[in-house]
């Protein structure tokens, strides 16, 4: 079991009986990995494990199934029949009146809605308050242990070095007077990527002009875009050792071919780079304060900063999201946008802050991605130096 003992300290701390996680065939992935279930283990009957605020965690499972879980549950309890399901749970969360399960009201949280809702109506059928999970899965799965700060340290120390080869490689071919092209810049990237040992899922956004103002753009070889004198350069680089505990680290930056930034280019970078350091600020002072800040609160005050500057139609994503193993991991995000996470930033957790404004018509974007790590009652920005100017080719 992830945390036993830090999972319990959280029920009590919000006053919680218990926390009953549930899944059937992987609807919620979050059971499998906070009890710790092997990744190669089959379950194909519904499967349940009551976490109590004391005691012993306490396992249901299908008759057919109980052997082959005699290694991780030795105690489960089984069940045949549906009517023996409902009594089987019962009987688990018995003494129980607040549960927590992963649910999210009004689905505020996407990576935290797991259970269907027939499944908790069946729960409250038995006369128990289902609350959320959400921050019972961050105390789970979201906080860092002292090793996977070090991975994350690591990562982010080869990233910063990777995008300052991959512009001294653009501005030197520049300066020969030799093509510079969105997908040359990936496959530089990409060996760069294997030859430090990172690890990502997909290749890097590179994109030129218009492309930077385009916050998921993928290149293509059938239509892939030169670099020339002039043009805008953003390159959204991410990885992790390839350790399945590693953090991963994941930086934007952009960069201007050419010695004299054009006026509105300057301005919008000027605003971006305000709204990143507000919100680094914001999370410092309440942090500092002794209160909880929760994800959504950063992400207003980043955002009132682009929304006072008049660019606000044109920051059309969140704030930030978590950092994990995977690169949108299920601690807290940064987000009043596209969900209202009501989730606290608690000590150890790390996310992402890149605010950005995309200018299509304007032919630029501007996104600048920093790495932050809650440290107590601060948080610790992992990725320095910070980007405060563009970066020029020329």
């Amino acid at each position: 079991m992830r945390r036993l003992t830090e999972i319990q300290a959280a029920l009590r701390e919000e006053r919680l009986d218990g926390w009953l996680l549930y899944d059937f065939k992987g609807i919620n992935p979050l059971a499998r990995s906070v009890t710790g279930l092997p990744a190669d283990r089959f379950l194909s009957r519904r499967w349940a494990c009551y976490i109590p605020a004391t005691g012993e965690p306490r396992w249901l499972v299908h008759a057919i199934e109980a052997g082959g879980m005699k290694d991780v549950a030795p105690d489960a309890a089984a069940y045949v029949s549906w009517p023996a399901w409902t009594e089987a749970l019962r009987e688990l969360t018995r003494g129980a009146q607040r549960v927590a399960m992963e649910v999210s009201p009004g689905c505020a949280i996407p990576y935290v809605s797991r259970v269907d809702a027939g499944t908790v109506e069946l729960i409250r059928s038995l006369g128990l308050e289902v609350v959320t999970s959400a921050d019972l899965v961050q105390v789970a799965e979201a906080v860092w242990s002292p090793a996977q700060l070090a991975s994350h340290r690591w990562a982010c120390g080869q990233l910063l070095e990777l995008k300052e080869a991959t512009f001294a490689h653009a501005r030197a071919r520049l300066a020969a007077g030799e093509t510079v092209t969105e997908c040359g810049l990936q496959d530089f990237m990409m060996r760069q990527i294997d030859e430090r040992g990172l690890v990502v899922d997909h290749a890097p956004i590179v994109g030129v002009n218009a492309h930077g103002a385009d916050p998921h753009f993928a290149p293509r070889r059938d239509a892939d875009t030169e670099l020339r004198a002039g043009d805008f350069l953003l390159i959204d680089l991410w990885g992790k050792r390839a350790g399945p505990e590693d953090i991963v680290g994941d930086i934007t930056w952009v960069a201007y071919a050419g010695q004299n930034v054009p006026v509105l280019a300057h301005q919008v970078f000027d605003v971006v780079k305000a709204a990143r350091d507000r919100a680094v600020a914001y999370a410092n002072e309440r942090l500092a304060a002794g209160g909880p800040v929760y994800g959504y609160e950063v992400d207003d005050a980043c955002r009132k900063v682009i929304a006072d500057a008049g660019y606000g139609d044109y920051f059309i994503h969140r704030t930030g999201h978590s950092l994990g193993t995977v690169g949108h991991a299920n601690g807290v995000n940064i987000d009043n946008l596209e969900t209202q996470d009501r989730r606290r930033l608690i000590p150890g957790v790390g996310f992402s802050i890149e605010p950005g404004i995309y200018l299509p018509h304007e032919g630029f974007g501007v996104r600048l991605e920093i790495n932050c790590y809650v440290a107590g009652n601060s948080v610790e920005v992992t990725t320095l130096p910070l980007q405060d100017e563009w970066v020029l080719l020329a």
